[in-house]
């Protein structure tokens, strides 16, 4: 659908403005400056930049809430035509700006931008979650979270959930993985670490089972499963997490070992996420992938509270339910994101997310929303087709930014 946003900005008010300089390093980028400082006169300008920032904000449906004027960039191509930049990105629209003697004039047109129209009625919802960050914060302070994940030939999913998390906030972030690939694995990774785990044919093993404890109850958050490899011994790494009361985000093939096992979980104190995708959740509780997608929410919310966890049943419409009844429909995301890795960026969002201090419900709603919309801006500038779940990765800091921003 198109969709277009028009704004009226007198010149003069440049032109008066007796702190213009300190108004000017508020609302526009350096290289917006730049542009101003070869015109003779520069307030035509200023005001008709001015104008297609503020019909940006009409076409995004938003008004100037849950982004700033910098978020906006007017910048001009080798001919001098305008375009529009939004959160560093190029925002696919059409900007036409012209002015009188005495106004400027912005028209910005296009089909319905990823962070606008129905999105932006919940930017105020999602920002109000958003973990708080003090000036005072340290490392650990934001979180020190524990993955077990990855295994022969599996090391990406490790490496996709680490990487989520580090761009998400965490601030201590360690990789339990298989010894035998663990090197594989230190060198995908930089900033977080990596701890050799005993393994058996490439998966981690039930002798890990000490290490694993320890390691988790150093931890503020747990996260168990992807790239695991489906082997019996994961289910008793699930319940040695479960023993230290910490918080977890059980994903992939540790949902695969709770099959037909949940009662594992079911006497646990523990806040527990669960995170699966239609096939997953069939094996989880019983029932036909045809039956789950035909009743989303309410096997959603009968699974959650039977059993006492948050779940995240993905897909389109991403539904999260809590245990206490609550159910969310999430708007974000698109099918580009049907692709090998997506479920790995997730958790390692939403883990980080609960290692800031977010309830695990919390975490899912805005975990899921905030993938969601990374997934929507790496399509705006890469297409559908082409975009993986490493994009996703390299996107959610802007998808922060987009809520971050008063």
């Amino acid at each position: 659908m198109m969709k277009n946003g028009i704004d009226v900005t007198e010149i003069r008010r440049f032109a008066e403005m007796k702190n213009l300089e300190a108004f000017l390093k508020r609302a526009f980028t350096k290289e917006e400056q730049a542009y101003f400082a070869t015109k003779k006169t520069p307030y035509e300008s200023i005001a008709g930049h001015f104008a297609a920032k503020e019909a940006f904000s009409k076409y995004m449906g938003s008004g100037m809430r849950g982004f700033g004027l910098r978020d906006i960039e007017v910048l001009h191509d080798g001919m001098g035509k305008p375009y529009l930049k939004f959160l560093g990105s190029r925002a696919f629209v059409d900007v036409s700006i012209s002015h009188s003697d005495t106004v400027a004039v912005a028209v910005v047109c296009g089909e319905e931008n990823p962070m606008g129209g129905v999105y932006a009625e919940h930017i105020k919802e999602y920002q109000a979650l958003l973990p708080k960050r003090h000036r005072e914060m340290q490392k650990g302070d934001c979180g020190r979270l524990f993955i077990l994940a990855g295994s022969k030939g599996m090391t990406g999913a490790a490496a996709l959930c680490a990487e989520a998390a580090m761009r998400s906030g965490s601030g201590l972030v360690t990789v339990g993985t298989p010894a035998s690939e663990q090197p594989v694995l230190a060198m995908k990774l930089t900033e977080a670490m990596t701890m050799a785990l005993p393994d058996r044919n490439g998966c981690v093993c039930e002798e890990a089972l000490d290490f694993v404890m320890e390691q988790a109850e150093k931890s503020d958050v747990c996260i168990i499963g992807p790239g695991l490899g489906k082997t019996a011994d994961i289910r008793k790494l699930i319940e040695g997490i479960l023993k230290q009361k910490k918080p977890l985000l059980i994903d992939a093939d540790g949902l695969n070992a709770l099959a037909g096992y949940m009662e594992i979980i079911a006497s646990a104190d523990n806040e527990i996420v669960l995170t699966p995708h239609l096939g997953e959740m069939s094996r989880l509780c019983g029932r036909s992938i045809q039956e789950i997608q035909e009743n989303r929410e309410a096997v959603a919310a009968e699974f959650a509270k039977k059993w006492g966890v948050t779940l995240l049943l993905k897909g389109a419409d991403t539904v999260i339910a809590s245990s206490r009844g609550e159910v969310h429909l999430n708007p974000s995301g698109n099918n580009g994101m049907a692709s090998g890795g997506m479920g790995d960026v997730l958790s390692g969002v939403i883990g980080a997310l609960m290692g800031q201090g977010l309830s695990g419900y919390h975490a899912a709603v805005l975990g899921a929303f905030l993938h969601g919309i990374a997934g929507d801006l790496a399509a705006g500038e890469l297409g559908r087709f082409g975009m993986i779940a490493g994009d996703v990765v390299r996107y959610l800091p802007k998808a922060f930014l987009a809520l971050e921003r008063p």
